[in-house]
């Protein structure tokens, strides 16, 4: 267990996203040699510091960190001679493209980041493209492999009847919730608006006065144009499936020209722009910018009406449920008769402390079995929706022990990851067979496999 907690330290089952030197770095020395890749003391050091933030390492974490790169360059070895996978120039331009635009605005600007690096921007660029092309094969390789493994219930509860009882962590208070949503629609001048501002940044790429990555860094209202490490990414996606995008959206993808930019256009979401990098059969990679469409307060206002009817229908003796599902504009519930779910794991039993501030100040309000009065809420949903809704609170479970009985969804991500991680470590020892590895490094430990 303790070997599992570290492995998921070091994040094994993804690549550490190729990342610049940071500018007075030093370079001390190299410490493997992988092929005919080098790791360098400073690339496992920034490691170590990743992982632990400022808080005491582990005697081995070092090696474990140093084993982990090696890793790594093991996989980019063989996934360089993969002929099957698609890295091209223009997915590792962009993919540069916003990585520059994000460590220029971390320094001050292109200017102070030419200063740093003592090159011109487009040096940097050029610097940086082995890396992030070694990166992506690294995520293609190892994906396809991390996909082919999955768990069993039964491997579930023996990797947690492996945790000693006093490790068990304590989970907090739980609720089941159920809402019914009414988003509220901007009027046709805020409308107006947001398409005036969408047209003015689209002319702006044309004059070349901007590029796509540095607006959407600077405007974009999309959340994934933020990473999970807080970084932004120039409003780049990659290798999506054209039937996965909304169908508006899925439209003005299927029919813009490659590396132009689109017509203005809007979805349910708001204005977009967007310029299509690829396009291959039903895979498409692009960039855009979402503005959002905010309505007003007198909307606001119209939907908090409506849901005090609708929760008069509801005191009157008409189910919840059918008035969730006939009225209800949150489509991840609606089809549930508000019953609300996790995005991820599916499961009903929520974290309070997750749900976010809005829910929390309204939950503290109810009994088990009461209905809210009308109140502002974030929606779950991808898009982060902003909305009105009244909040049926079903059940509330305390602050207890963890068990396999409701934490299953919980322990079987967890139980994934480390037989992910096992097998990942398996299956790199073997294709180190084909891989030059020379480990020089005078503060490694060899571990013990356990």
């Amino acid at each position: 267990m303790r070997r599992f907690l570290v492995l998921l330290a070091l994040a094994a089952t993804v690549g550490v996203s190729a990342q610049p030197v940071v500018p007075g770095t030093r370079l001390d020395g190299i410490a493997a040699v992988v092929g005919e890749q080098v790791v360098l003391y400073s690339e496992v050091d920034a490691l170590v510091a990743q992982t632990t933030q400022g808080r005491e390492a582990p005697p081995d974490l070092w090696s474990r960190a140093l084993d982990r790169i090696v890793g790594q360059k093991v996989i980019i070895d063989h996934a360089r001679r993969d002929t099957t996978l698609n890295v091209t120039d223009d997915i590792v331009q962009q993919r540069v493209d916003a990585q520059v635009a994000q460590l220029a605005a971390q320094l001050g600007g292109e200017a102070a980041l030419a200063r740093a690096y003592g090159r011109s921007v487009e040096d940097v660029k050029v610097s940086l493209r082995d890396d992030v092309r070694d990166d992506l094969l690294l995520q293609q390789f190892q994906g396809r492999r991390v996909r082919e493994i999955t768990i069993t219930p039964g491997e579930v509860r023996e990797w947690f009847g492996q945790i000693p009882t006093d490790q068990l962590p304590e989970v907090p208070e739980l609720v089941r919730v159920a809402h019914i949503v009414q988003v509220p629609e901007a009027d046709a001048q805020a409308k107006a608006a947001v398409r005036a501002r969408a047209d003015a940044l689209r002319d702006s790429m044309v004059a070349e006065l901007g590029t796509i990555e540095d607006l959407a860094n600077l405007y974009s209202q999309d959340p994934g144009n933020t990473n999970r490490d807080g970084t932004q990414n120039g409003g780049l996606y990659t290798t999506l499936r054209l039937g996965d995008l909304e169908p508006r959206f899925r439209a003005a993808a299927a029919n813009s020209e490659i590396g132009a930019f689109s017509p203005v256009f809007e979805t349910p979401f708001g204005y977009h722009v967007m310029r299509v990098n690829e396009r291959e059969g039903e895979r498409i990679s692009f960039n855009h910018i979402l503005l959002r469409i905010e309505a007003g307060e007198a909307e606001g206002v119209q939907a908090q009406e409506r849901l005090e009817v609708l929760r008069d229908s509801v005191l009157a003796g008409t189910p919840f449920e059918a008035i969730a599902r006939r009225n209800s504009q949150d489509p991840l519930s609606a089809q549930r008769g508000g019953f609300v779910a996790d995005p991820q794991t599916r499961q009903r039993d929520l974290q309070i402390d997750g749900l976010g501030p809005q829910w929390r100040a309204t939950l503290d309000t109810l009994e088990v079995g009461e209905i809210s009065m009308p109140g502002e809420v974030t929606l779950l949903d991808a898009d982060q929706t902003k909305a009105y809704h009244v909040v049926l609170l079903q059940k509330r479970t305390p602050a207890h022990t963890l068990s396999i009985a409701d934490g299953y969804a919980l322990l079987s991500g967890y139980a994934l990851q480390d037989k992910q991680n096992l097998l990942l470590e398996e299956w790199v020892e073997d294709l180190k067979r084909s891989v030059y590895v020379d480990v020089r490094a005078e503060r490694y430990q060899p571990l013990a496999a356990n």
